[in-house]
């Protein structure tokens, strides 16, 4: 079986979602936090490759945007679109369950579209969705699981873009990694009202277990959980990008944020996400967008859930 480099993969990906009749846009921002957006695209794009659909793509006006979108932090994969009417009729499904008829309609034919995200949105989310094997030689996946497939396309959408790519080697080089580490993802914050959350007993129980380096990496966004951790286990080594201001993540207070400040937050974000994917090991939740992300990324077998024994659509 040929294998192709991400550069590579990137050629052949656009050669063949070019070569597709039928056209989706997606809307990237249209309602969640960075890793539900970015997941829900690779599972969108992952589905498009599959039903033989042009995927292309809308994020100028979302949630996420600073300036251009997609754009401010990663370089163009697919054709973009600025046509303003997305931001409101092209959205997720159950954003548009008591929404006219008529105007997403009339998008689909003034943009030349035959699909918008809300008619394929449902059909990703699903666990058949979710059991599928791929198999598109093009890009080198052949008989593959939703996650070994969806690492393909993580591999070929993380490229940064600049500013972003500066920002986020500063924010890297800010924390002194040792050589061997591991990770783990702690989310608290509006998370307490969509999920269980686990203490940091839980995190450390799985650490123990795995029987691997002493030192951590610690993605959170509540510095109340490092002083816990270092509290706790004083013999263990805990790192962060995290700072001591920062209480739990609110998404909506991060919606009410200057548009500099939440880009800023997202690349300090990325920055977080690209140290606990060069660890040895990663302990989260598969149930949080970035656990669930860095799956995908590392791979099950460099990952452990506290939450979920595999990997699961989220």
């Amino acid at each position: 079986m040929e294998s192709f480099n991400t550069n590579e993969v990137l050629v052949r990906y656009q050669q063949l979602n070019n070569s597709f009749e039928k056209k989706l846009t997606f809307h990237l921002g249209a309602n969640a936090g960075f890793f539900s957006e970015f997941n829900n695209m690779v599972f969108a794009i992952l589905y498009c490759l599959k039903n033989k659909i042009k995927f292309s793509l809308y994020s100028k006006g979302g949630n996420l945007a600073h300036i251009k979108g997609w754009q401010d932090y990663f370089l163009p994969f697919c054709e973009e679109t600025k046509f303003f009417l997305h931001k409101r009729y092209n959205r997720r499904a159950y954003q548009m369950e008591n929404a006219k008829i008529w105007p997403p309609v009339l998008l689909r034919s003034l943009t030349g579209n035959d699909y918008l995200t809300q008619d394929i949105w449902d059909s990703f989310r699903t666990r058949e969705f979710e059991s599928t094997s791929f198999t598109i030689p093009e890009l080198g996946i052949f008989n593959s699981t939703l996650p070994n497939a969806a690492k393909t396309i993580v591999e070929m959408l993380w490229r940064y873009n600049e500013p972003a790519a500066t920002y986020i080697k500063e924010y890297k080089e800010s924390v002194v990694l040792p050589d061997n580490f591991i990770s783990m993802h702690i989310r608290a914050g509006d998370k307490t009202k969509e999920n269980e959350i686990y203490n940091v007993e839980n995190y450390m129980q799985e650490t123990v277990k795995s029987g691997l380096s002493k030192n951590i990496f610690v993605l959170t966004d509540d510095y109340r959980s490092i002083k816990e951790l270092r509290n706790n286990y004083p013999s263990w080594n805990f790192l962060t990008l995290c700072q001591p201001s920062e209480q739990g993540y609110i998404h909506a207070e991060f919606l009410q944020l200057s548009k500099r400040d939440k880009y800023l937050r997202l690349l300090k974000l990325m920055a977080s996400i690209d140290i606990c994917a060069s660890s040895e090991h990663f302990i989260g939740t598969y149930s949080s967008g970035p656990g669930n992300y860095l799956a995908m990324r590392m791979g099950e077998e460099k990952c452990t859930g506290i939450d979920y024994k595999k990997w699961l659509l989220w």
